[in-house]
């Protein structure tokens, strides 16, 4: 009997193993998206017969399975052309503006839209023409480790740090006034409490008076040392640019690697 039950075992134990490898691999359905996003686009600037791809993203974050239809609500701006991928290809076939509109194939609910503009060549980064300055300077002065020049020194590896108490902004100011349009903002390299959070773009002519030319309410960044891009509709030549900050993330801190300013050739 004992002999019969020792090769019993071992022929249950090889059968559990087998069973066990058979539900390893086992095959589950794939995920299925249920949001489509183009929110990281603030606006899709499509250069003047030129072309740019433009891909979704989606919720959660996984290979699409679902079919999409994407439009240009104005064809004789701009002509697509949906690549395998399910990304689009935007061509410009005229100027001016219109709305690029991704929905899923198989319900209307799941859509998103994002801004298309023509513009005749490339942002002109113009904030190297510029003089910053702030009212909250990093403690060991503007040209410190950490010092406000290091906001606009087109370098990624460095950041503005300093106290964070309202009102705080940060000047660009220009030798001739100047029209922008177009900014970009690169979050810092740690701490996301010390982000911006809400703030405005502000125009002035003589360091005094100051126009809202863009604000933002409640923005947060996805991710460390990330560019987000950012317009705003704007003809006015200005010679100061503000960005006023009245919230950031909760912390004592602000800081950001870096801030751009852009003129939009039309």
């Amino acid at each position: 009997m004992k002999t019969i039950l020792n090769s019993i075992k071992p022929a249950v134990v090889l059968l559990l193993i087998a069973f066990a490898s058979c539900e390893g691999r086992r095959e589950f359905d794939a995920i299925v998206e249920n949001g489509v996003n183009l929110d990281n686009y603030d606006i899709i600037l499509l250069e003047s017969g030129n072309t740019l791809d433009v891909t979704a993203t989606f919720e959660p974050n996984v290979v699409p399975q679902r079919d999409y239809i994407w439009e240009v609500e104005d064809p004789s701006v701009a002509d697509l052309q949906v690549n395998e991928d399910k990304s689009v290809t935007l061509t410009a076939t005229g100027s001016g503006e219109t709305v690029l509109r991704v929905t899923a194939a198989d319900d209307s609910s799941l859509t998103d839209t994002a801004p298309l503009k023509v513009i005749a060549g490339p942002p002109v980064d113009i904030t190297d023409q510029s003089t910053i300055s702030v009212n909250r300077e990093y403690s060991g002065g503007a040209e410190g480790r950490e010092g406000s020049t290091k906001l606009v020194d087109g370098d990624l590896t460095t950041k503005y740090l300093s106290g964070f108490v309202t009102p705080f902004w940060i000047n660009l100011e220009f030798e001739e006034p100047i029209v922008a349009g177009y900014y970009s903002f690169t979050s810092g390299n740690d701490a996301p409490d010390r982000d911006p959070q809400d703030w405005e773009i502000q125009g002035s002519q003589d360091g005094e008076t100051w126009i809202t030319l863009d604000s933002r309410e409640d923005y947060r960044f996805s991710d460390r040392t990330q560019t987000r891009e950012f317009y705003f509709d704007n003809n006015t030549a200005y010679k100061f640019y503000r960005l006023d900050i009245s919230s950031n993330g909760g912390g004592s801190l602000f800081q950001m690697t870096e801030w751009r300013l852009f003129l939009l050739p039309f």
